[in-house]
This record gives structure tokens, C-alpha cells and sequence, in this order.
């Protein structure tokens, strides 16, 4: 079984985040840079938010420790 495949990428508006905590119970907001739209072997699509934490790596933010959900922050 495959796991899920990206269809589609396109770039996050500025105030996006990925919301978690970390082990000791300290927010962590990670910047989310891209949208990708992606499909599991069964056919089911979902949206997911891609970070690049370190120089020339991408990563799902879901995928991070401690992530929770993900959030806007306007800064208005």
C-alpha cells in the first residue's frame, strides 16, 4: 500500500501556522510555505500544510512532534 501522493502544491498565504506543543507543554508554531493537495491509495484527497524548518528540506507539518491542528494569525 502506498501512502498518500501529492496531486497539486500551491503556496500559503502569509498568518499561516502549525499549531502543537512540545513535550514540556510550550507552544510551537511552525510557518506553514505550501498547500499541497494529496490522495491516499483508496482515493481519498485532503489538504495538508508543507514547512521548511531547515535549509532546503520540506516537511509535512502534520508530521511534526506535538503538532494539534493548524491556525491563522492575522497580523492586522
Amino acid at each position: 500500500m502506498r501512502e498518500e501522493e501529492i496531486i497539486q502544491v500551491v503556496p500559503a498565504q502569509f498568518g499561516w501556522f502549525a499549531y502543537g506543543r512540545d513535550e514540556q507543554g510550550a507552544e510551537i508554531l511552525a510557518p506553514v510555505a505550501l498547500w499541497a493537495l494529496v490522495e491516499s491509495s483508496a482515493g481519498v484527497r485532503r489538504v495538508v500544510g508543507l514547512t521548511a524548518l531547515k535549509l532546503g528540506q520540506v516537511s509535512r507539518t502534520e508530521e511534526l512532534p506535538g503538532f494539534v491542528e493548524y491556525r491563522h494569525i492575522s497580523q492586522e
